[in-house]
């Protein structure tokens, strides 16, 4: 019985983090902690209010978002410094969800139907916990990621344009919110510009020469402080007003089938997505601070996170790498940073918000341009253009599919377009053709190795990728063309498989092929160092047998050893003109 607890106790201690964090923690990092809490909740309180904005909600559930978000995380995330909470790319995408479904509905609908697709991220992320499917992240590329960071980041900033001019906003696409500005720009009210672009230079500037200060919690307590001396609101600046701060309701948001069927798509695209970019976020603080990172257990913690917020009436939150970010370079050691801000910002939500009733609008639109402008990665596309072209190409497809097409179509087209290019490397890889250096051990490729040189009657052919369906005719016309134009004739092709790790059924039928029409022309296939994946298609499918057991070498130069010495008996005569070589391939 006791043996029993025992394992069910490590068990609750392998899903619930949090729990061993708890359990080692030192009081030597209650110091850094709390004061990265503090400075992370300063920070939390603008950002939430103004993604609230964003999402479409009451101001204070982006509050309490944060708070259920960080809670929630710090017991089943498996990063130390991840900050999970409201993020302005996934309110864009929930906002663009659930905006056409609640079109003309009462303020109680649309806080339902977001609480709903904080809901379904939940159980989808929580799935793909189950499933251990944290290798779906892969398939987001870093030039996608890019792409997308870059693309997001303009159209927050694009939403915020009419704010800063203090303008009303119609339009819901990039390029509209930018038309619309610029249309009318001669309408801008000049007091609540000049106060917006002061805002953006003082957050530039603390940034650049105070980056611990809490430069968005400095901004609204200054800002409403104006509001309240300067009466900005009689002068036309628009402010925040009333705030409704009332703990949110506890429970089941309203789940109909309609409704999921239509969130479905988004649902999955943010649990994805927040995924990708939080684990990705994870892992650079995980490598940083030495500190092992489950990346299955992320999709967990997602999960729970999610599940909070959409059982206190919110929506759906994700990673933050502006928060994060402060958290590592505060000295934050452990997820009891998420816990003390989290307390932090209940505090001001139960018992400070009527303080922000002067708080002017464009100060919020101010904060979330600023760090927009600061989430964009403009260099790192540049540097992938110097390093491959085609990713960085791939980045910018991606930003631009953002802007255009939205949020979730882009980035499925990217990743569209990268598993395009990849089947495209696929299916023509890189080969070589092989041949021994004086004086250096080995087989090279001809092509980059000038002194190279090639036995006469032997053709060595490495193809530097699976073998299957997409390349496989490729192969037989690399082959046959290698032995047409061969100066001397081919006796002996042999296929260096030593990079193929997988032959399927179509590419087992094409070396077939090749190996009865090499045999018609009098030219022996053999295959050397193929892998246990090649070597058991290769029994399955008889055409070991049919190559000849003779004919499949451990090594290259296994190979070549075998063809001189068959060349030799067949002259009469101690074989000669290379000399046998270890098996490396260069």
């Amino acid at each position: 019985m006791k043996l029993s607890a025992a394992k069910m106790w490590q068990a609750v201690r392998r899903g619930v983090p949090g729990l061993r964090l708890a359990e080692g923690y030192s009081g030597r990092w209650f110091r850094a902690d709390l004061l990265s809490a503090l400075t992370i909740g300063a920070m939390l309180i603008p950002q939430g209010l103004a993604y609230a904005q964003i999402v479409g909600v009451r101001p204070a559930a982006g509050l309490y978002a944060g708070i259920a978000g960080m809670l929630a995380y710090a017991l089943f995330g498996p990063s130390r410094h991840l900050i999970i909470g409201p993020e302005a790319g996934a309110a864009i995408l929930a906002a663009a969800a659930v905006a056409p479904l609640a079109a003309g509905a009462d303020p109680a609908r649309y806080a339902s139907l977001m609480a709903l697709l904080a809901l379904m991220v939940g159980v989808l992320s929580l799935v793909g916990g189950l499933l251990k499917a944290g290798a779906l992240a892969d398939f987001l590329s870093r030039p996608i990621l890019l792409g997308y960071i870059n693309g997001a980041a303009l159209i927050i900033i694009g939403s915020q344009l009419a704010r800063l001019f203090g303008l009303e906003r119609k339009a819901d696409d990039f390029a509209g919110q930018v038309y619309e500005v610029g249309a009318n720009v001669q309408r801008a009210h000049l007091p609540t510009l000049l106060l917006g672009v002061g805002i953006i230079g003082v957050l530039v500037l603390l940034r650049r020469f105070l980056p611990r200060a809490p430069g968005p919690l400095i901004l609204v307590v200054l800002t409403t402080l104006a509001g309240q001396l300067f009466q900005l609101a009689h002068g036309g600046v628009k402010v925040v007003g009333e705030l409704s701060a009332a703990p949110p309701g506890f429970g089941l948001p309203s789940v109909q089938f309609g409704d999921v069927r239509a969130l479905l798509p988004a649902a999955f695209s943010l649990a994805l997505v927040n995924y990708a970019s939080s684990v990705l976020t994870g892992r650079i603080y995980a490598d940083k601070f030495r500190y092992p990172l489950d990346s299955n257990q992320e999709f967990i913690g997602q999960a729970v996170a999610n599940f909070a917020t959409a059982f206190t009436q919110g929506f759906p939150v994700t990673g933050s790498d502006s928060r994060s970010a402060v958290n590592a370079s505060m000295g934050g050691k452990t997820q009891w940073v998420g816990v003390m801000a989290s307390v932090v910002v209940l505090v001001f939500a139960l018992f400070l918000t009527p303080l922000l009733r002067n708080l002017p609008m464009v100060t919020l639109g101010a904060i979330v341009m600023v760090a927009a402008v600061y989430l964009m990665e403009v260099r790192s596309i540049v540097d992938l253009w110097r390093v491959r072209p085609v990713e960085a190409v791939l980045a910018v497809v991606t930003m631009v599919g953002v802007l255009v097409l939205g949020i979730l179509q882009g980035i499925l087209v990217a990743v569209a377009l990268a598993l395009g290019d990849l089947i495209r490397r696929a299916a023509r890889p890189h080969d070589a053709v092989l041949g021994t250096r004086e004086g250096v051990p080995g087989y090279h490729d001809i092509e980059r190795h000038e002194d190279a040189e090639t036995v006469p009657g032997l053709v060595i052919y490495r193809f530097d990728a699976p073998i299957f369906f997409a390349n496989a005719r490729h192969l037989r016309e690399e082959a046959r063309a290698l032995v047409a134009g061969a100066q001397t004739p081919v006796r002996w092709f042999v296929l260096d498989a030593s990079a193929v790790f997988d032959l399927d059924v179509t590419a087992a039928e094409g070396l077939e092929k090749l190996r009865r029409e090499f045999e018609e022309e009098g030219v022996v296939l053999g295959i050397a160092e193929a892998r246990a994946p090649m070597r058991r298609m290769l029994r399955r499918t008889g055409l070991g047998e049919r190559i000849g057991r003779e004919n499949l070498h451990p090594t290259v130069g296994a190979a070549v050893r075998s063809f001189l010495e068959l060349r030799a008996g067949a002259a009469g005569q101690p074989h000669g003109g290379v000399s046998p070589t270890p098996p490396a391939v260069h």
